[in-house]
């Protein structure tokens, strides 16, 4: 039994972490169930410690009042409130038909903007859905009421340009009592902070 549920974000498949997801119970949103299906994995799970990427860290945010007390400690890397904080509505658009078009190189744009510094194989079964997620995060959103969060952990990086600042302080004021940790990175964690707090 693992210690850890960790719920990626979009496209952000076990292969990121080589020889670490392992140590996880690791699911990625859309490629392994819809929202409705990880919460339920998360709130059945014995893990000690939450953790969400992302999309990941979003979903888990939208039910934190009933998904933070059920864990030791939860952390969430770079969480946003709805994904347009971060991007125009017509930018995820443009995305959105870009997978389409060509969903490799869609989600290989993706991964580059990350900061992967080595970006897996694509596979197509990923590719519908995915672009389903991105239907998806057009309409999500978190609500306004604040949930008590003195077992979580908030990590963003400096560099981000997937989930902004802006997006990022429209989260915290969300989060009373939470921990603030900032890493010089961009959107994908290091290696060295994944350690510290996950795997």
């Amino acid at each position: 039994m693992t210690d850890v549920l960790f719920v990626s974000g979009w496209a952000g498949v076990a292969t990121f972490c080589p020889g670490r997801a392992a140590r996880a119970d690791f699911t990625v949103p859309f490629i392994d169930g819809d929202e409705a299906a990880l919460v339920a994995r998360a709130a059945a799970s014995p893990a000690r410690v939450l953790a969400g990427w992302s999309t990941g860290a979003h979903m888990l945010l939208k039910h934190g009042a009933a998904l933070f007390p059920r864990f030791t400690r939860v952390v969430l890397f770079a969480p946003f409130a709805r994904f347009t904080d971060s991007f125009p509505e017509r930018t995820v658009r443009t995305m959105r038909a870009a997978m389409d078009a060509d969903a490799a190189a869609t989600v290989r744009a993706f991964w580059q903007n990350c900061g992967l510094p080595q970006a897996p194989a694509f596979d197509p079964a990923w590719a519908a859905p995915l672009a389903a997620g991105l239907d998806s995060l057009l309409l999500s959103a978190v609500s306004g009421e604040p949930v008590p969060a003195g077992n979580v952990t908030v990590v963003w990086g400096e560099g981000d340009r997937i989930v902004r600042r802006k997006a990022l302080d429209r989260v915290l004021p969300l989060l009373p009592g939470a921990a603030l940790r900032l890493q010089a990175g961009g959107h994908w964690p290091s290696p060295d902070i994944l350690a510290e707090h996950c795997f």
